[in-house]
């Protein structure tokens, strides 16, 4: 197969079927259908995308992962990885599917929910990959900047998804567990994309701003679904185009560029190098304040003192230092002593 040689930002050269300029607009097209049929009920019955139209495209975001894994060898590992979180990710929606598809309740949890919680493990270890490619070395600070990020956005997950599947939980011990795996793990994987956005320097390319909004669509669509299940009603199928959405990003992501090592050490001064952990010590405040006058839960105000203590230390690690002032001709002593 030809294939086309392309120019990324840092000026290196990588390849690209010339066939994937075709592949994106038809997947983008089949994403809207299936989104206008859930949505309004536009194209026939809902049996044909909810089914055969979603898990043809989440098997097809597979297909391009792996397919990008044979093509570059820089990040293999990392997109290897990717790619074998969306087959586990396919195999228990084409799998449900065939065993549960034409019911009209199916049990909750069952075996898919191996293989689709196996995709956060694998999603998780080709981030790591990709790090190691982008950051071969880095410093301790900046691992903190992510680590500050990463407990606020904890907080928030707590307060906002996890807090309220709690308040309405009417199942058992087991599907509960199952029910709550899912939004948890998608808090934490957002909160690593966000704190690898703190590595770059908040400037992150368009492979990790697509890789973050993968996540995030899918994070978005296991909210709904986690609420729905825990107050025990049917769930509701509009939006189950959100997951095939975050496939197909993720997928996207894969292709846009090769990430390279970077090849300079950005030095940040002032108070961009202390702007972040002083937010971070802010809000936490406040919910501590907050908590104060109102309830809050433990989770949350235990998650807080972290983020105070982490974006403490942060600020010790980047506090300015004085800068060494070159030898002048004063300060050279000669061996015989003039």
């Amino acid at each position: 197969m030809r294939t086309a040689l392309l120019v990324d930002a840092e000026g290196e050269l990588y390849k690209r079927p010339p066939a994937l300029r075709y592949v994106w607009p038809l997947l983008a097209v089949a994403v809207v259908l299936e989104a206008a049929n859930e949505l309004f009920g536009f194209g026939g019955p809902s049996a044909i995308y909810q089914v055969w139209t979603h898990d043809l495209l989440i098997a097809s975001a597979a297909v391009l992962v792996l397919f990008r894994a044979v093509y570059e060898g820089t990040t293999r590992p990392a997109w290897l990885a990717f790619g074998l979180a969306m087959v586990s990710w396919s195999a228990g929606s084409i799998a449900w599917s065939v065993v549960y598809g034409g019911r009209a309740t199916a049990p909750y949890p069952t075996f898919a929910d191996i293989l689709w919680l196996l995709w956060y493990p694998m999603i998780a270890l080709g981030i790591i990959q990709l790090i190691r490619v982008r950051f071969p070395h880095f410093e301790l600070h900046r691992w903190m900047d992510g680590l500050a990020v990463t407990l606020l956005v904890i907080v928030a997950g707590f307060a906002v998804v996890i807090q309220p599947t709690v308040d309405v939980a009417t199942q058992g011990p087991l599907a509960t567990v199952v029910d709550f795996s899912y939004p948890i793990l998608d808090v934490l994987l957002i909160g690593a994309i966000l704190g690898v956005y703190g590595l770059l320097a908040w400037h992150p390319d368009r492979m990790w701003i697509f890789i973050g909004l993968g996540l995030l669509a899918t994070a978005g669509a296991d909210a709904a679904f986690a609420v729905q299940e825990a107050r025990g009603v049917g769930t509701d199928e509009t939006y189950a185009f959100v997951w095939t959405l975050g496939a197909l990003l993720l997928a996207y992501a894969a292709w846009t560029r090769v990430p390279v090592a970077s090849k300079e050490d950005h030095h940040v001064t002032g108070m961009r190098a202390i702007a972040l952990p002083l937010a971070a010590n802010a809000l936490a405040a406040g919910i501590q304040i907050y908590a104060i006058f109102r309830p809050v839960g433990r989770s949350e105000r235990i998650v807080t003192l972290a983020v105070l203590v982490v974006s403490s230390v942060q600020i010790i690690l980047t506090r300015p230092r004085p800068l060494l002032r070159p030898a002048s001709t004063r300060d050279i002593r000669h061996d015989d002593g003039t």
